[in-house]
């Protein structure tokens, strides 16, 4: 343990990133508000299903988030907060259509999106500068409303990524060194001291069985 975390208090968030969904292998962003396969259900509820002990719940508003998110408040009986900030990135043009077929028809472009989304955005979609601000502004509101509780996000594969990447003090095209699967769960604690600054730690990134 290092001298920042001894003694300190912590705030303890668990993200959670949806199953899958229907569709299949298309960008799949804000603009694309698609259900859960009964698979993806069910990836999810594994993922989750030994853990308890979350003070609240904060989800995506799009469904394949915020339905699963809905049956675990109620499941437990906790309050559950919907922020449109959470939401994935939106694609543009790209929204909705098969990745394989994007590749096809503008590998240039897509080849430079994912090695560096700062310097390339799909036609009419979200610029990444723009996510990255919104995600970082949901992170501390998260931070300042629920500091020292613990709290599960049901979010994105693209927006776990990014916040991973932020949180850890990395530069934005380290998001894609993340392997970021359907009902991937990731915890992070970030510790609250006096005299340091907050200081986060990557607890678990990519399993089902953290402790609760």
């Amino acid at each position: 343990m290092t001298k920042a975390t001894a003694q300190a208090e912590f705030t303890c968030i668990d993200f959670l990133r949806h199953g899958e969904c229907e569709g299949g292998e298309i960008f799949r962003g804000s603009g694309s508000d698609v259900a859960l396969t009964e698979k993806g259900w069910q990836q999810m509820r594994d993922s989750v299903q030994d853990m308890a002990g979350w003070d609240s719940i904060i989800t995506s508003p799009l469904q394949r988030c915020r339905r699963f998110a809905t049956e675990q408040s109620e499941r437990l009986y906790i309050p559950l907060a919907e922020n449109a900030n959470w939401r994935e990135i939106h694609f543009g043009d790209w929204e909705g259509r098969l990745m394989a077929d994007v590749w096809k028809e503008s590998p240039d472009l897509v080849a430079s999106y994912f090695k560096d989304p700062n310097q390339s955005t799909p036609h009419n979609g979200e610029p990444f500068a723009e996510v990255a601000e919104r995600l970082k502004g949901a992170w501390e509101t998260l931070l300042t409303e629920h500091r020292n509780q613990h709290v599960l996000v049901v979010q994105h594969g693209g927006t776990i990524r990014i916040l991973l990447a932020l949180i850890l003090g990395m530069p934005a095209t380290a998001m894609n060194q993340f392997e970021v699967p359907f009902a991937c769960l990731s915890r992070i604690k970030v510790f609250h001291h006096s005299d340091y600054a907050d200081f986060p730690m990557l607890v678990s990134h990519n399993t089902g069985s953290l402790e609760k």
